[in-house]
């Protein structure tokens, strides 16, 4: 039997096998590893995110504060409060939830991953009125206190005026002037401690005596604020 003559296999012939086994070596094995590590990878260490907005207040007496989920991953848990209470939140999208809020102080949001990464993020609510009302001037009589009073965000309560005399007696103003931002109080001879308070609760107590007035000899005395 003739022996069939040895024939070598072309070595452009060759590079191309040669490439081929590369390439299904890196389709089937190099990138499907490489790529179930990296998804193994992000599943265990990928954390949760938010983010808040928290708008602008027309009234300096309430503000929108608005949370939405950003991160795609399942939740085990979220918490959000307000120095420390919880936050009373209304779902108004598929992640997004809003509260209407009515004093100023410090969000802390704590979100849990199914993975159980977790965050704690806090945000500073301070668009609000936390500032006392003003008694800018006043006069003082005999008979009668006349307040001048201001508040430059929420504005004064003139309903909620009233006065403690130096007895314990409760008294309400004599009148009240909302466009000129006055109240008029019936003076007592054992003083008198007032109640100013805005709309958003902010609580000034003055206190005024009628011991100097008395020994003025027209009986009539006009002072600053700051008593």
């Amino acid at each position: 039997m003739q022996q069939q003559p040895y024939r070598r296999t072309p070595a452009k012939k060759r590079h191309s096998i040669l490439r081929l086994e590369w390439v299904r070596l890196l389709l089937f094995y190099i990138l499907p590893f490489v790529v179930i590590n990296l998804l193994i990878f992000f599943l265990v260490t990928t954390k949760p995110s938010y983010e808040v907005k928290i708008a602008n207040t027309n009234d300096y007496r309430t503000t929108d504060v608005t949370f939405t989920i950003t991160s795609f991953m399942p939740l085990r848990s979220v918490t959000i409060t307000l120095d420390g209470e919880p936050l009373d939140l209304t779902q108004i999208g598929r992640r997004s939830y809003r509260s209407t809020v009515t004093r100023n102080g410090v969000l802390e949001i704590h979100m849990e991953n199914f993975n159980h990464m977790a965050i704690t993020g806090y945000e500073v609510i301070d668009v609000l009125d936390n500032e006392l009302p003003d008694v800018t001037s006043y006069t003082l009589t005999e008979h009668e206190l006349t307040l001048w009073l201001s508040d430059t965000q929420s504005g004064i309560d003139y309903e909620g005026l009233s006065a403690v005399t130096g007895d314990g007696r409760v008294v309400q103003p004599l009148s009240v002037d909302k466009n000129a931002g006055t109240a008029v109080f019936e003076i007592d001879t054992t003083g008198l401690t007032v109640t100013v308070k805005d709309l958003s609760g902010n609580e000034y107590q003055p206190v005024f005596s009628l011991t100097e007035v008395i020994q003025e000899a027209d009986n009539t005395a006009t002072h600053p604020a700051g008593q």
